[in-house]
């Protein structure tokens, strides 16, 4: 994994050994991918397993009336298609939000990995294990809190583990449209605009076709007491 130095501190990648690296490589075929494109679908049966090498990859889901519903972000190091994630009957699908290198392991065979490298399994459990817990405090949330705190909570969740920390504050380098926001809280996409737009000119938030600037993060934190703190990533 040439890339190794860019990975993020909480990925899949950066956790594993040198031989555990190699041991995947070996199994592995490198696959690239262009902006727009579909790494897997939700109308395919993929038994495969795949790790991030470089690029951002989106990984949602197709509700019954045929809305796209964002399950998380994947960025460099991260693995997805483990536990049924890529299988027709979950409708769940993998899209390249940047031109990606991603590694694609057969899951017969990574599975096999697993079972001759102990750590390598108790390195997927612990991050399905994460994605479970934030899945659950997302669910939590929506239930309980007003629109607003949504709102607030998931740019808090979005900024702690995807957000790269600037001048004026903290940048999110994920595009997101206000629908797809919209969709992760389950509210409508005028009440996520109404939000933008109020958090906008009290200076707190900027938007760009790439991502979101947080030019007061300080201003966030006053909002909410539980900010998002379990990583959703991978």
């Amino acid at each position: 994994m040439e890339h190794a130095a860019n990975f993020l501190p909480y990925s899949f990648a950066d956790q594993l050994k040198p031989s555990e690296i190699r041991n995947i490589e070996s199994i592995a075929h490198e696959y690239r991918f262009r902006k727009g494109e579909h790494i897997f679908q939700a109308d395919q049966s993929d038994q495969s397993v795949y790790i991030v090498i470089s690029g951002k990859v989106k990984i949602s889901r197709i509700s019954q009336l045929g809305q796209e519903l964002i399950q998380w972000f994947c960025m460099s190091g991260d693995i997805f298609g483990i536990s049924g994630e890529n299988n027709i009957t979950n409708s769940i699908y993998a899209k390249a939000l940047s031109d990606c290198v991603v590694l694609r392991v057969n899951k017969h065979a990574f599975n096999q990995l697993m079972l001759e490298e102990p750590r390598i399994s108790l390195l997927v459990i612990d991050k399905l294990s994460s994605r479970i817990h934030t899945l659950g405090d997302m669910i939590l949330y929506m239930a309980s809190d007003d629109a607003n705190t949504r709102f607030i909570k998931l740019l808090q969740y979005l900024s702690k583990n995807y957000g790269e920390q600037t001048k004026e504050g903290m940048y999110i380098d994920i595009p997101t449209t206000h629908q797809d926001m919209a969709d992760m809280i389950g509210v409508c996409r005028q009440t996520v605009s109404n939000i933008i737009g109020k958090l906008k000119r009290a200076g707190v938030i900027r938007m760009d076709r790439n991502g979101i600037h947080i030019d007061n993060p300080q201003h966030l934190n006053k909002q909410t007491r539980e900010p998002l703190n379990h990583s959703l990533s991978g």
